[in-house]
């Protein structure tokens, strides 16, 4: 498991180790905050729903990232977006009172704590508002490059994703229709800007 900052006191904490399957719902927007979770193993999709029903998906969390952190340490009382398993995913679940009791213990660590959590939840979701007003190849690129700083790495020289979800899901990330993004993949792929096989991708432009 990624261990994003060497200071982080959350990973010592007690909580209980849950296992859950994929598209399981953690927690719903606006329910009473009771939990943050550990992700050990799996990922996790933060979710809101437009008026039309429709899911929009603000943030993508993996391995070593918390879920819901963010929300406690700003002393919000409701989750702020649903929380749903993309995969089989192992969790650490962790009480409020835990969080914030060894939050508030120092201040030196609740300066670099809330802005380590402002910092890491804010860059992906900043990509994609971005992203919403240029051109889809560009939405596209964008949107791979905010996955690999987050899942990438590099492999034979080359800069690789294996996404653990569907192109669905990729093309609800990006804000498009699969169909959309089936077509573009595939000029990408022509222009050799982008190479993939099924969920893997290996990007030929950023870094």
């Amino acid at each position: 498991m990624k261990r994003y900052c060497k200071y982080c006191q959350y990973d010592f904490l007690d909580g209980d180790i849950i296992q859950v399957k994929d598209n399981f719902i953690l927690f719903n927007t606006d329910e009473l905050i009771e939990y943050i979770y550990q992700i050990n193993d799996g990922y996790i999709k933060m979710v809101r729903y437009l008026e039309s029903g429709d899911e929009k998906i603000i943030g993508i969390l993996g391995p070593g990232e918390y879920v819901a952190l963010l929300a406690v340490l700003q002393k919000k009382d409701n989750y702020l977006a649903t929380a749903i398993s993309l995969t089989p995913t192992l969790l650490k679940r962790i009480t409020k009172k835990e969080v914030l009791n060894s939050y508030n213990k120092s201040p030196e660590f609740r300066d670099r704590c809330l802005t380590c959590a402002v910092s890491r939840s804010n860059t992906f979701q900043n990509n994609l508002v971005n992203s919403a007003s240029i051109d889809t190849f560009e939405r596209i690129i964008n949107t791979f490059k905010a996955l690999y700083e987050k899942f990438g790495y590099q492999e034979n020289n080359q800069q690789v994703i294996d996404l653990p979800f569907s192109k669905t899901v990729l093309a609800n990330i990006i804000g498009i229709r699969r169909e959309t993004l089936s077509r573009n993949l595939k000029t990408l792929q022509e222009k050799e800007i982008v190479f993939f096989e099924k969920n893997r991708y290996i990007l030929n432009y950023v870094i």
